[in-house]
């Protein structure tokens, strides 16, 4: 056994060993009932001497976490050593924590204005504890409280939600074009447009394509169905307004040299895929959560009604 247990060891014993504190008074002496050796109300030199050396190992975990909640290093060290002590004075505290002799009063009367000890006024004066239980519980409702003042503050200073600007994208590879198919056809819930202006298109598809039928409002516009008989899908052939939009370059903007080729694809009013080339590349402009994408997949839709 090391000499710090064995000297622990005397001092849980029930009987007087000369120059070592018996239990008993150890607590008494703890609670500020009796004055030890030399006229000073508190731990003895002896107590403190054993429990000083293992202040390090005993607390470094809960210190971490107590600094965690907000206390600072010398709060956390002195809360966490009064609470191994359940009641000692300022000099005690200062001796056991390590934490100046300067700053000890002023950190006492902190923990006490926040409530985490209480003080017991005399000559000299103690700290004690306060229930951790009631004190935890009531820094949690706090910070709940806290939070959800923020969350309304927070939500007060938003006047109106902010839309995302309109934006498109560009894939330039067969793979990331295939890859956004395939997704577009999972992920379509309601309605899907296609424009198709190459019959290729839906024969290579097709098996994607058809089982859509059944699940969704599904439209293939074309301008001349001749070229598609063969294909076994509800196919509708322009007319007035939507011919105009098949005969419309799938994108204008003179910074890319795209021509229509393939396709234009309308999801559920808010996605769009348009499958074109430039040169001898196959390229694919994908955008997402655009109105004038909702409005014309709309318009189509009642214009091939109309029509039918």
């Amino acid at each position: 056994m090391s000499s710090i247990a064995c000297r622990a060891a005397s001092l849980a014993k029930g009987g007087f060993i000369p120059g070592v504190l018996t239990a008993a008074r150890s607590k008494m002496l703890w609670r500020g009932e009796i004055d030890p050796p030399g006229g000073v109300r508190g731990l003895s030199s002896q107590l403190i001497s054993v429990l000083q050396p293992n202040r390090g190992a005993m607390t470094a975990e809960v210190v971490a976490a107590l600094r965690a909640l907000g206390m600072n290093e010398y709060e956390a060290r002195v809360y966490s050593t009064l609470v191994g002590l359940q009641k000692a004075t300022a000099r005690d505290l200062h001796e056991i924590s390590g934490v100046p002799r300067g700053r000890i009063y002023e950190i006492l009367n902190d923990l006490a204005r926040r409530g985490f000890i209480g003080v017991e006024e005399g000559s000299p004066t103690s700290y004690y504890v306060l229930d951790i239980d009631l004190v935890f519980d009531r820094l949690k409702d706090d910070q709940i409280r806290s939070l959800d003042l923020t969350r309304e503050a927070l939500k007060r200073l938003s006047v109106k939600p902010r839309l995302p600007p309109d934006s498109f994208f560009i894939l330039r590879s067969d793979w990331a074009i295939e890859n956004h198919i395939s997704a577009l056809f999972r992920r379509v819930k309601k309605s899907m447009v296609i424009l198709c202006y190459n019959p290729e298109f839906l024969r290579r598809h097709y098996a994607a394509i058809k089982p859509l039928e059944k699940k969704i409002d599904l439209y293939v516009v074309v301008r001349g169905k001749e070229d598609y008989s063969e294909i076994k899908l509800p196919i509708y052939e322009a007319r007035g307004a939507v011919i105009d939009l098949l005969d419309t370059p799938p994108v204008n903007d003179p910074l890319i040299d795209l021509r229509q080729d393939e396709c234009t694809i309308l999801v559920d009013g808010r996605d769009f895929l348009i499958i074109a080339t430039a040169g001898s590349g196959r390229h694919a402009v994908i955008g997402s959560d655009m109105p004038i994408i909702g409005y014309l997949q709309k318009t189509v839709v009642e214009r091939l009604e109309e029509a039918a």
